[in-house]
């Protein structure tokens, strides 16, 4: 079973409305054996922050060195979001294998008026891929409710109620007593259910559960905790108190609610495993969750929320008094179901309203949204059709000192930040199967593929847009004398699909050109393509050995002594600083200090030692003609290299360190930001990848978008795809053929893959004498890296500088003649 089919047949569950009971469930985990009884599990209940709290209790438990699953809901684009082990989304190849083994069964009980729902079908999915994968401990959002929850199959361990409020009335009561009776009752039979209930609510959450921990701003509260406000762009300080001690943090999430949140999810992780106060704050400060008043920018204030309802709008407002700004600019879309008088009330008064509409038949008309808005005394309302268009004008119109809110659905927030996050992606398509492929791995039909594979021979974008989008565009480039395909999976809940666009240079600058203008976000996307495609754009980038149209060379300098290639050589500050001055000499632009082995199996150097090897080393090579880059994965360190003199911070954990992309930020240092899911990284901790490109690009954005949130404009970062960790030797040399496709991320490209063991597949590791490497360097400077990491420095030069004579072709000749 392909992906598409297998996401489409789960999604098509949609038609069946929910029903209460966890025996259906049951009798679908009983044909896979019951995957769900090996975890220790907690579940999440409650009316609004449980996605917050389930993000924040398993952040902190994965910092403990467990093996954490995530089961939220809804998702954005992709319905693999809801299912996560260790930050990882389910791959695509485990939802087909899913579903493929509960196909029959789904078939057979719809045929008798018993099929799963969707939400029984996925929480079925959640469950089985923790099994498969050996979590030690599972978070599960509750969907509604709790007593008859499909999550409530599992026996829970630890078990909160974050709030109550009146929801899903016909489901699970009228008042605030019934609903609170039934989401009791996810209470674990050996710990106390944890709460921040109030009044009512908790009396009845108390005598359903017994045994209760209260969380609150009260000192009246077992766990009391206190809301500091922003510090930063990207993060709010809280404490945290009970009776023993008292815990100071930072959450990347803003409003008093959200430090509620983090109290129940300390009081969770701290009832599961003994944590002590530094890793669990650090835990909760890495716990990143999109669409939850997230903070993109400050030039102007832009602030992304899915409040769909008024006691959610009133967070948004209430948080919002933390910030300083002049006029209000918001851009609102809901849903046609909602409260949209309370919405307009409980958000703060607008000097100006874009009301849009999400792609979605569930979406409300933007004129009875502007009504509602205008009648709550908001200042110029306008209407647009689209979020995209919407948001640019909300933009185009906000000065340096105002607030952009976008809010109302978590489908307007989704279709909002792919502003931030969507990309598109340049492939190489020089014959028949390599077309074929870029087609398939879009989820096109396999008759599709077949179909329009000679289309694709020329240049080929895959992007992912909105159905509506995807419809304008095939249009047009058919009428261009190209081609666009279109993915077969069509019931992704959010009107999202990826397309392939196929045609000559000249027919997808024509299409930019009919896109200028457009609704529906298209004269947006039209600027985005121009920059895939590197046409009629204006290059403002900064002045760096990276930018224009060669490659940098990156030289290697391990003061270590146990670095897997080099380690010992230049321990001694004298023999480090000769080592740098002669790979100067031989053409190196950067020099990238490192005092801390990443092989398999190295030990930890503390901060202290990691600084005392590098600073003096960095201090007398300032004046060498070179940046100086700085390899660590610590903040401090990273700080301590800055200040003696370094210009870049190469972060080989991808931001792993909160305090990393901040301390970028503050030094305005660019930041190489590494793929990397483990490191140091152990044999045989290679996770599953459907395509190792893909899977790279759609982990790394996230990482990009996190040090932009802090400050770093995106000229500053450089992506890595982290060749030697957690890759098989295929899947590194995958990586090396397609270089180009990481430009994506609109960011430079770095490739380190020098004298790894990707190069025993071509019996050359170790590579003594490094013509491997020297290939590899080759191969990576005419795809497209902007610098390649190398230890042998004259001759990578060489490669790179032969490489770009090939490219400049006659030219070489011309200036050969000369001399």
């Amino acid at each position: 079973m392909r992906y598409d089919e297998a996401a489409n047949f789960l999604l098509d569950l949609r038609r069946f409305s929910p029903r209460a009971g966890t025996e259906g469930i049951a009798d679908l985990l009983s044909t896979l054996d019951d995957p769900h009884r090996g975890p220790t599990y907690v579940q999440v209940a409650g009316s609004n922050g449980k996605g917050s709290t389930a993000r924040m209790a398993e952040t902190a438990l994965r910092e403990t060195d467990l093996d954490v699953g995530l089961y939220t809901s809804p998702h954005f684009d992709d319905l693999r979001e809801r299912i996560r082990v260790n930050g990882r989304k389910i791959p695509e190849s485990a939802v087909a294998d899913y579903t493929a083994a509960i196909e029959s069964y789904v078939i057979e009980h719809a045929a008798i008026g018993d099929s799963p729902t969707f939400f029984e079908a996925v929480t079925g999915m959640a469950l089985w891929h923790f099994g498969r994968m050996d979590v030690d401990v599972a978070v599960l959002e509750v969907g509604i409710g709790g007593r008859y929850d499909a999550t409530s199959v599992v026996d829970p361990s630890a078990a909160c109620v974050t709030s109550i409020s009146l929801e899903h009335t016909d489901i699970l009561g009228d008042t605030v007593a019934e609903i609170a009776r039934e989401k009791a009752a996810v209470a674990p039979d050996d710990a106390p259910l944890v709460t921040a209930t109030t009044g009512e609510a908790r009396e009845t959450v108390r005598e359903v559960a017994g045994d209760i921990v209260t969380v609150g701003e009260s000192a009246d509260d077992d766990v009391y905790v206190s809301y500091g406000g922003p510090i930063s762009t990207g993060e709010a300080s809280v404490t945290i108190t009970d009776d023993e001690e008292t815990l100071d943090a930072r959450i990347p999430l803003f409003g008093s609610h959200q430090a509620t949140n983090a109290g129940i999810a300390a009081t969770l992780v701290r009832q599961l495993v003994d944590i002590d106060d530094a890793t669990l704050a650090r835990g909760l400060r890495k716990a990143h969750w999109p669409g939850r008043f997230e903070m993109i920018g400050d030039d102007p204030l832009v602030v992304l929320d899915s409040a769909h309802n008024p006691g959610a709008c009133a967070a948004v407002a209430d948080t919002l008094t933390d910030f300083d700004y002049d006029d209000l600019h918001l851009v609102i879309g809901a849903m046609n179901d909602k409260d949209h008088t309370g919405m307009a009330d409980a958000l703060p008064t607008a000097d100006r309203v874009w009301a849009c509409r999400p792609d979605t038949g569930r979406a409300e008309d933007e004129a009875a949204l502007a009504s509602a808005f205008r009648d709550a005394g908001a200042g110029e309302v306008t209407t647009r059709r689209a979020v995209e268009s919407a948001l640019d004008r909300a933009l185009d119109a906000a000065d340096a000192d105002d607030c952009v809110l976008v809010a109302g659905s978590l489908y307007t927030v989704a279709e909002a930040r792919r502003r931030w996050t969507r990309v598109s992606v340049p492939k190489r398509a020089d014959n028949l199967e390599a077309s074929r492929a870029h087609l398939e791995r879009a989820h096109v039909t396999p008759a599709g593929a077949w179909r329009m594979r000679a289309k694709g021979v020329h240049r080929v974008v895959r992007a992912h847009v909105q159905k509506r989008q995807a419809q304008y565009l095939k249009e047009e480039l058919l009428s261009l004398g190209g081609e666009c395909a279109v993915s077969g999976l069509n019931e992704q809940a959010r009107g999202t699909v990826d397309v392939v666009m196929m045609g000559t240079l000249a027919q997808l600058k024509r299409l930019c050109g009919k896109l200028d203008g457009q609704p529906y976000g298209l004269s947006v996307y039209a600027d985005e393509l121009r920059e895939t495609l590197d046409i009629e754009t204006d290059d403002d980038a900064p002045d760096y050995p990276w930018t224009g149209d060669g490659t940098a060379v990156m030289g290697i300098l391990n003061v270590t002594p146990d670095s897997f290639h080099d380690g010992g050589e230049y321990e001694a500050v004298e023999d480090a600083v000769a080592r740098a001055e002669q790979m100067v000499a031989d053409g190196a632009d950067i020099v990238d200090v490192g005092g801390e082995s990443t092989r398999p199996g190295a030990d930890p150097v503390p901060i202290e030692e990691e600084v005392e090897r590098i600073v003096p080393v960095i201090e007398r090579i300032t004046d060498l003609d070179c940046l100086i880059s700085v390899d660590t994965m610590k903040a401090e360190v990273g700080r301590a290299a800055l200040e003696a003199g370094a210009d870049i911070l190469n972060d080989v954990t991808g931001l792993e360190d909160p305090e990393m992309r901040f301390v970028a930020a503050e030094y305005d240092a660019p930041l190489i930001v590494m793929h990397s899911l483990n490191a140091p990284v152990e044999p045989g901790e290679e996770p599953e990848y459907d395509d190792v490109v893909e899977d790279v690009i759609d982990e790394l954005r996230e990482r990009v978008l996190l040090a932009e949130k802090a400050g770093l404009p995106r000229e500053k970062l450089v992506v890595d795809p982290g060749l030697g960790f957690a890759k098989t030797a295929g899947e590194e040399f995958e990586i090396l053929k397609r270089t180009d496709e990481f430009h994506a991320l609109g960011c430079p490209v770095l490739i380190g893959h020098s004298h790894k063991s990707m190069f025993g597949a071509v019996d050359r590791w170790p590579d003594h004498g490094g013509y491997a490497t020297v290939a590899g360097t080759a191969i990576a400077a005419e795809r497209g890296a902007d610098i390649v990491r190398v230890h042998d420095v004259p001759e990578n030069v060489a490669a790179v500088r032969t490489v770009e004579a090939t490219r400049r072709g006659a030219e070489t000749d011309v200036e050969a003649d000369d001399e």
